[in-house]
């Protein structure tokens, strides 16, 4: 038996999820509801994904939906609080990244939704990029990882949109989370630098450097400072005998084992290295789907998803500490006493 979901906000992203979850039911959905505050908007997805039903709030979607499991929750970022906090703790719920706006709002969704006995994930979709998978198991096949470097850059959105706060809450979060998930840790200091534009109020760029337990580091960069054409996401890992490189767009990871023979002739130096590629098919199934199969498979079973809203929380404070670093020109440190009390 499928579960009775529910989609907030079917903006862009929002009209990818019901896109998505239309496709299973009959599998994992037994009913599909959709919620919006613009009426046009959710009669028009609803209509076009033959959904059961539509609202334009969620205290209508909970007075009316007494048998409501699960909802997706992919209305703008400074709406992430408000709107889960109604819902948190009643259904399964799955938030779009990042999981608030600040790391307060974040402890208090973690903690109704267990109080509540309820699911908490979210939304960090390359978790289920191939790529993200095929670069960790490399690394640690290859001596472990030392370093992570990634760089997410491409034009920002318009300078009068501003739901989503600034770069480092809509791009930086992703590779944070990808970073602790590959160096299997958490980052105990950051320094950041952060660079606006006079006509947006948030930063449009964050280059922050994370520190590890062990000595392992982070540095990442997250940037609106492109133009229109320009799209950059990629990632590298260093090891101790090897360079693991994945590019998210062409879906490509490439292992540069080093140097395989030097040689030093009386005018030129002879250098030549050893790498492989490994190329990944666009025929799999998209994150989304799986990002969405492993939520509602995760509520059904009550078993742990993929990424817990724990680690969502753990991602935006590292966000957080990086914006922090960068407004007092400083490293600041990042503590986790907090977790023992949410495990």
């Amino acid at each position: 038996m499928g579960l009775r979901v529910a989609v907030v906000g079917v903006g862009r992203w929002g009209a990818n999820h019901v896109r998505v979850l239309s496709r299973l039911r009959g599998e994992l959905v037994e009913a599909l509801l959709v919620v919006d505050s613009n009426p046009s908007r959710a009669s028009s997805i609803a209509s076009r994904y033959a959904c059961e039903r539509w609202y334009t709030s969620v205290e209508e979607l909970l007075q009316r939906e007494k048998d409501l499991d699960a909802a997706v929750i992919a209305v703008p970022t400074v709406y992430h609080f408000p709107v889960g906090r109604v819902l948190a703790g009643k259904v399964h719920l799955l938030v779009e990244k990042p999981l608030a706006a600040s790391a307060e709002e974040g402890l208090e969704l973690l903690r109704a939704a267990k109080e509540g006995g309820k699911l908490l994930v979210v939304g960090h979709i390359e978790r289920f990029n191939p790529v993200v998978h095929i670069v960790k198991q490399h690394s640690a096949n290859l001596g472990g990882p030392l370093a992570v470097e990634a760089k997410r850059i491409g034009p920002g959105p318009a300078r009068g949109y501003t739901l989503n706060l600034g770069v480092a809450h809509d791009l930086l979060v992703h590779d944070v989370d990808v970073a602790n998930f590959i160096l299997d840790r958490l980052p105990h200091r950051v320094y950041a630098l952060a660079l606006r534009d006079a006509e947006f109020p948030y930063e449009t760029e964050v280059q922050a450097l994370y520190e590890y337990p062990e000595g392992a580091t982070a540095y990442l960069t997250a940037s609106w400072r492109s133009s229109p054409a320009y799209k950059h996401r990629s990632i590298s890992v260093r090891t101790p005998s090897a360079i693991v490189r994945g590019d998210y767009i062409l879906r490509r990871v490439v292992v540069d084992n080093g140097v395989s023979r030097y040689s030093l002739g009386f005018v030129e130096t002879s250098l030549q290295t050893e790498t492989s590629s490994i190329e990944i098919s666009y025929l799999q199934p998209e994150p989304l789907e799986l990002e969405l199969r492993n939520f509602l498979e995760a509520a059904a079973n009550r078993a742990k998803p993929a990424v817990t809203g724990l680690e969502g929380y753990i991602a935006l404070k590292c966000v957080v500490k990086a914006l922090e670093s960068a407004a007092k020109s400083r490293p600041v440190e990042i503590t986790w006493e907090e977790l023992d009390r949410l495990e």
